[in-house]
């Protein structure tokens, strides 16, 4: 049997493979790229690469950080201005904090999230922080596998933007229809719920990381956002999983092989 001559790369796929190795420089992209013509409906080979090249995302390395903490402290009068004031006198800017009681009344929990720029010396804060007296513990959980969740509530317009709700013609109505349909469909996408209906607006509520309400609050700001509270991020690490494992899976010579590495025999 022939084998099938293998052609040399197009100029097409060469320009993308060219802007795939620039995609964190969104200058360096081909302007001439016909965008439009390989979305959807890819026929050959060629054109399904350059769509996936074209619509990988860019990697973000961004100047700032993301930065999440946990604060142990006394149920004590104060302590809320303590902790922040050690922050605001090493300029970190607290993008979200969250405090409460846990299972033990003398004893609240706060979650600190902070963007700081890279080389900032966040530990030397920590220490700080963990030198109050009426602090039993910091952790950093930046680097952690924890199970962050935030709450989400949003209230969404029933009418399009431009549309004052005052009008009552036919039109109008049936668009507000699709409007609020949207809005809903949307929202179950994102595993939301409608808690609150009025005549003018409707309530959502949202409970997932802070990226997911990242993502869903850009998504339905041009169906018309009312107003919008987010309660800030909380979390806890996640639970190792162990398995009891039996001795003789864990046999190694005296050389250091691992005897369950070998091939039968």
């Amino acid at each position: 049997a022939q084998r099938k001559k293998i052609s040399p790369l197009s100029s097409t796929l060469t320009k993308s493979l060219r802007a795939f190795s620039s995609l964190n420089d969104p200058t360096m992209l081909d302007p001439d790229y016909e965008y439009e013509r390989l979305r959807t409906n890819v026929t050959t080979p060629e054109d399904a690469v350059n769509n996936i090249l074209y619509n990988t995302p860019a990697v973000k390395r961004g100047p700032v950080q993301r930065r999440t903490i946990c604060a142990l402290v006394n149920n004590h009068p104060g302590v809320l201005v303590q902790v922040t004031g050690v922050l605001a006198a090493r300029g970190f800017n607290i993008n979200s904090l969250v405090v409460a009681t846990t299972e033990v009344p003398d004893l609240s929990r706060m979650t600190i999230t902070l963007n700081v720029k890279k080389g900032s010396n966040v530990s030397q804060a920590i220490k700080q922080l963990e030198g109050l007296v009426e602090v039993w513990a910091v952790l950093d959980y930046s680097e952690t596998a924890v199970v962050e969740r935030e709450l989400l509530l949003i209230k969404m317009a029933h009418h399009p933007p431009g549309d004052d709700g005052s009008e009552d013609e036919v039109d109008q109505k049936m668009k507000r229809h699709a409007h609020r349909a949207a809005i809903k469909s949307l929202a179950e996408v994102f595993k939301a719920e409608v808690v609150d209906v009025g005549s003018q607006d409707l309530t959502i509520q949202l409970c997932g990381k802070s990226s997911r309400i990242d993502n869903f609050v850009k998504l339905m700001k041009p169906f018309g956002i009312v107003e919008s509270s987010r309660s800030g991020a909380m979390a806890v690490p996640r639970s190792r999983i162990s398995f009891e494992v039996e001795s003789e899976d864990l046999k190694i010579e005296e050389d250091g092989v691992d005897v369950t590495m070998l091939p039968p025999g």
